[in-house]
């Protein structure tokens, strides 16, 4: 062996001590279930539109594209606005995501449709511990029994959802 490569593998050697190798990002898709329950109040914002201030939680149920089944506990903050004349709603909100006090990821969610059934996306957007630096965005569907809970309810009411269903499909993400 030359003096010049002994060299050149010595430095290479001392370069990969003080600088390891970069981890390669992790990515996957999954589909995820979210049965959840809601709490909040309801509130006549015209003579047509209600507005739902509250949050759901519930168990995310997340399969990995490798068939690997996770769960975490979500909770979601939602802001919704239903017209009870043409039968539409949109929302909107954020969600916490914890597989554990140090692994968390948060989210966000929008969708619109018909009162009961929205569609939009789920979108990642910050999280500590494992999901540091996450990011991605599936397509979201929400069902719930809400047209026919706040029916004749008076202003400033509390309602309380005893069961929806969220499902997450396609939910590309990345870590880094």
């Amino acid at each position: 062996m030359t003096v010049k490569r002994s060299c050149l593998i010595s430095a290479v050697t001392l370069l990969m001590l003080i600088f390891p190798p970069v981890h390669a990002a992790k990515q996957d898709t999954v589909q995820a279930i979210i049965p959840w329950e809601a709490n909040g109040r309801v509130f006549q914002i015209d003579t047509s539109t209600m507005m739902f201030l509250g949050a759901f939680t519930g168990v995310m149920y997340i399969e990995s594209s490798r068939g690997e089944l996770h769960e975490a506990f979500i909770m979601c903050p939602i802001v919704q606005k239903l017209n009870v004349d043409e039968g539409n709603s949109e929302a909107n909100g954020h969600c916490e995501i914890s597989a554990s006090p140090e692994n968390v990821a948060y989210a966000e969610l929008s969708c619109k449709g018909a009162v009961g059934s929205c569609s939009g996306t789920f979108t990642l957007t910050d999280g500590k511990g494992e999901f540091a630096g996450i990011s991605g965005t599936g397509m979201l569907r929400v069902r719930s029994p809400m047209r026919e809970l706040i029916t004749g309810m008076a202003a400033g009411a509390e309602l309380r959802v005893a069961s929806g269903l969220a499902i997450v499909k396609d939910l590309k993400y990345q870590t880094p």
